[in-house]
């Protein structure tokens, strides 16, 4: 079972601790911005579209079985989850030694000019890399990728 949750719904108390206990059942879970509409396929054959407002009671949702709107919807979802972050899962990718280095530089807090120094290469260098690093991690921010290379094992959690 693959779930996009927008980010602000991680605001809800209690949401986020719910996601991580269904995602150490299995539920593998990516957290995305302005996503465009609530959305549940199942098999990548029937689509679900709930009510926009799930407090009003007349609200229904839109069952779609039709195959032509189906090959809409689920290359949509499909993109939606191509864009959006993991969470709460490790997985066994390796980095190179340069890329581990980086992370650890990063994560004691060094600025991007010590990072070079440290380094021995040019700042603009340092970006890059850290730029390449935030793409391969899915990462908006230099946050979440710290985030995401701890979940992945990248960097030790002490």
């Amino acid at each position: 079972m693959r779930v996009v949750v927008d980010r602000e719904g991680l605001s809800f108390p209690g949401r986020a601790r719910g996601l991580n206990e269904l995602s150490e059942q299995g539920v593998q879970i990516r957290v995305g911005t302005d996503l465009p509409t609530k959305l549940i396929t199942v098999d990548r054959r029937i689509t679900l579209l709930p009510p926009t407002d799930a407090a009003d009671p007349t609200a229904t949702a839109l069952v779609v079985s039709d195959s032509l709107l189906s090959h809409a919807l689920v290359p949509l979802f499909d993109a939606v989850w191509e864009r959006a972050v993991p969470i709460g899962s490790v997985t066994d990718e390796e980095i190179t030694e340069e890329d581990r280095e980086l992370l650890t530089l990063l994560t004691s807090g060094l600025k991007d000019e010590a990072i070079a120094r440290r380094l021995d290469v040019h700042v603009h260098t340092v970006r890059r890399r850290i730029t390449r690093l935030m793409a391969v991690l899915n990462a908006e921010t230099r946050f979440q990728a710290g985030v995401q290379a701890a979940l992945r094992g990248w960097l030790p959690i002490n």
